[in-house]
């Protein structure tokens, strides 16, 4: 059992560590609207984390990109918060690198509607 917990962590620390790199910059990036197209929990618990991902669209300069935004946690039920909150069809906004515009990222912080009881590494 606790090597099943010891390699939760390693995959959410891995994980944790490469979204902070794909976000990094992001403050100062553009704010557009995307439109959900899927939002799903992944991620066993052998060798993995609860994982949620999120695909979307936004147009940005006049063109059209698709992305997946994944996000690791370490509680199942919190995955299942935000997996559940955001739903095909729905709009959200996400952060796009004006530079290079096919690199985008979404965060809570962003998002319009205040969730309660969200924990601060909920909030990137």
């Amino acid at each position: 059992m606790g090597g099943l917990v010891i390699d939760i962590v390693i995959a959410y620390v891995i994980k944790f560590v490469l979204r902070l790199r794909r976000a990094w910059g992001s403050g100062k990036w553009e704010r557009v609207k995307a439109r959900i197209i899927s939002s799903e929990l992944g991620g066993g618990y052998v060798w993995n984390c609860p994982t949620t991902e999120i695909a979307y669209t936004y147009k940005f300069a006049g063109q059209k990109y698709s992305a997946i935004d994944s996000n690791p946690y370490l509680i199942k039920s919190s995955a299942q918060v935000e997996a559940e909150r955001f739903k095909p069809g729905d709009t959200a906004i996400v952060r796009v690198n004006p530079r290079e515009p096919q690199r985008s990222v979404m965060k809570w912080v962003d998002q319009q509607n205040e969730i309660v009881g969200v924990t601060p590494y909920l909030l990137m």
